[in-house]
């Protein structure tokens, strides 16, 4: 049996006064907290965020799906 797997993404955001493009978001995401925080970015559009959020549950669930097919890790070739 394997161990559960926990991924943690954080999303800090904060407008910018004055600027063409006010929104910030700092953005931080592992897909294993027992690795630590994996990727670190700051981004200035919403859709930026939308399409982070999109990656990061996909690469999660892709990786459940590894998991249950290879509960060993092991690959099959």
């Amino acid at each position: 049996m394997t161990n559960p797997r926990i991924g943690l993404f954080i999303i800090r955001a904060w407008i910018e006064p004055g600027s063409s493009s006010p929104l910030r978001a700092q953005i931080r995401r592992t897909t294993d907290v027992s690795h630590g925080f994996e990727q670190h970015m700051t981004v200035a559009e919403r859709e930026s965020v939308v399409a982070a959020v999109q990656a990061w549950m996909s690469e999660m669930l892709a990786d459940s799906l590894t998991r249950e097919d290879n509960p060993d890790g092991l690959s099959d070739t």
